[in-house]
């Protein structure tokens, strides 16, 4: 199965758009299901995924609303981060990947694993 991923990113007439991307891959629609069709019929049948997992960005059980907070204003400010800020924003990174982790145990064990 072929891992995709979609992000949010503004067009330069200011627009909202979507870019999924495979790999090499990538594709752009108005809404993200836009982009995952568009990236599928790229990929061909025997590429496409056949398993979607949206996680919203928002807080949750794993990764706390404080926590995303902190994670968006580094974000903003990157590119003038101190180096506390910026050792902050990785360990917030590995957080957040740690977080998606148990919940991708939490579907398996929905799904009886």
């Amino acid at each position: 199965m072929t891992s995709v991923s979609i992000h949010k990113e503004q067009s330069e007439d200011d627009m909202e758009r979507y870019r999924a991307v495979a790999g090499s891959h990538q594709s752009v629609g108005r809404t993200p299901g836009e982009a995952l069709d568009a990236l599928n019929a790229e990929l061909g049948s025997a590429e496409s995924s056949s398993l979607v997992v949206v996680q919203q960005m928002r807080p949750d059980a794993y990764f706390t609303e404080d926590q995303y907070v902190r994670l968006s204003d580094l974000l903003e400010r990157n590119a003038e981060l101190t180096c506390a800020e910026r050792e902050e924003l990785e360990r917030l990174v590995r957080e957040e990947l740690l977080a998606s982790a148990r919940r991708a145990e939490a579907l398996a064990d929905a799904l009886g694993r």
